[in-house]
């Protein structure tokens, strides 16, 4: 059966989804150690906004190795157990559900935005190269991509939305007003520092310097936008001359603290400097603030910013729900089938062990015989009876879901050893 844990944006403040962000090193530790409490895969989605495992379990009560898998986390992460409060964990059908709305975008900060698919796409590829994915969770994923493409292609949902990226450069360009005359420094060279560099491009930033923990990346994706590259070592002389200071990195700790902030400030006169932290942990700490002339934003700040084009577009949800809930059927629907497979395996070793019984007795009795025929014959009677009773047993069942009759048909084809 599958499960989902997680928490976001509605759930828990940027503090608390800081403490519980995943990294791929971080998968390949955690996850690995529960399988031998039934866990047979595993994918972890994390973003700013969102830390979600997605997992397969083949035990019997998925709903205590859901809250086992909690408590392991929340002691992994040596945190407080009242964090246990912002999680949420679904089950069947529950999860697909939430699933297909998250590759939607119907879950996300900025309704419809695109960023989330290739989120998972990361999480997908990560499972993959850890090896900890599943044949259900390969085909729930895929399932995933197919209706979020779908959603964006049959409605108007993500006509005009924003990404976290885009909803950052906005907000520097309300508060700065023209943003040419701004030097702007990035931090972090991933996917969503290139977004955030193609907004301030199309905004008018003209200056900007690039920094990344890779040099070689930081360089790459300036020479694409006709930037600059800098090392991240050099970030304290860089605070001195950037109005604008866009971080988007995967660091576990700050990057620039007050105390920093207090020692470059009156090197700059106090001249105005605006922080937009993308970052989850936060790369800048919030009490950079309460210096003055300082401004601080993260990711929970922009809230404002995308709410401006949601009601442009909430019309269209009830259309991106109508096909969200067609693919949690067909979903379902697989899921029941499947389940039938092992009942369908039954009935045609039971059916071909007859065949061969039969086909030796008759056989036996045959002074002159064909025996290519007869075996041929006994083959093409058997192969119709399966075909039968497998299209029976989906229609009694109805496809699965009737475990009861799941449950009588095995007993029905019980042979005797």
């Amino acid at each position: 059966m599958i499960g989902l844990l997680g928490l976001n944006h509605k759930t828990a403040p940027i503090e608390i989804r800081g403490r519980f962000v995943f990294c791929e090193e971080d998968v390949r530790r955690f996850i690995p150690g529960l399988s031998e409490m039934g866990l047979t895969g595993a994918i972890v989605l994390s973003t700013c906004n969102r830390t979600e495992i997605y997992f397969d379990y083949s035990g019997s009560n998925i709903e205590s190795f859901s809250d086992y898998m909690l408590s392991t986390l929340i002691n992994w992460r040596k945190a407080d157990t009242q964090v246990k409060q912002h999680f949420y964990t679904y089950f069947g059908e529950n999860v697909s559900r939430h699933l297909f709305r998250v590759a939607a975008g119907l879950d996300s900060m900025a309704l419809g935005e695109y960023q989330i698919v290739g989120q998972l796409k990361e999480a997908f590829a990560i499972s993959e190269r850890q090896n900890i994915n599943s044949s259900v969770l390969i085909r729930l994923f895929n399932k995933a991509f197919e209706a979020g493409k779908s959603v964006r292609t049959n409605t108007e949902l993500s006509k005009g939305a924003v990404s976290i990226s885009y909803a950052a450069v906005e907000l520097a360009a309300q508060k700065l007003r023209n943003l040419t005359s701004h030097p702007a420094l990035l931090i972090g060279a991933g996917q969503t520092g290139e977004l955030t560099m193609q907004n301030m491009v199309k905004k008018g930033c003209t200056k900007f310097t690039v920094i990344n923990r890779t040099f070689e990346k930081a360089a790459e994706l300036a020479e694409r936008y006709n930037g600059e590259a800098r090392n991240l070592d050099e970030l304290e002389e860089l605070l001195l001359n950037h109005d604008i200071v866009i971080a988007s990195t995967a660091s576990k700790k700050a990057l620039i603290t007050k105390e920093k902030m207090m020692q470059i400030m009156p090197l700059r006169h106090y001249k105005p400097m605006f922080f937009i932290d993308l970052s989850v942990p936060a790369n800048v700490e919030a009490t950079v603030g309460e210096i003055d002339n300082t401004f601080v934003y993260n990711v929970d700040d922009l809230t404002a910013v995308v709410d401006e084009t949601f009601e442009k577009r909430k019309g269209e949800i009830d259309k991106a729900e109508e096909i969200i809930e067609s693919f949690v059927a067909e979903f379902a629907d697989w899921q029941h089938t499947r389940e039938l497979t092992a009942t369908f395996q039954s009935i045609s070793e039971n059916f071909q062990k007859i065949n061969q019984q039969e086909l030796e007795g008759f056989m036996k009795k045959q002074v002159k015989n064909n025996g290519e025929d007869a075996e041929m014959y006994a083959e093409h009677i058997t192969n119709k009876f399966i075909r039968l009773m497998i299209r029976n047993v989906k229609s009694v069942t109805d496809n699965g879901r009737k475990k009861e009759y799941i449950d009588l048909v095995n007993d029905l084809f019980k042979i005797a050893q």
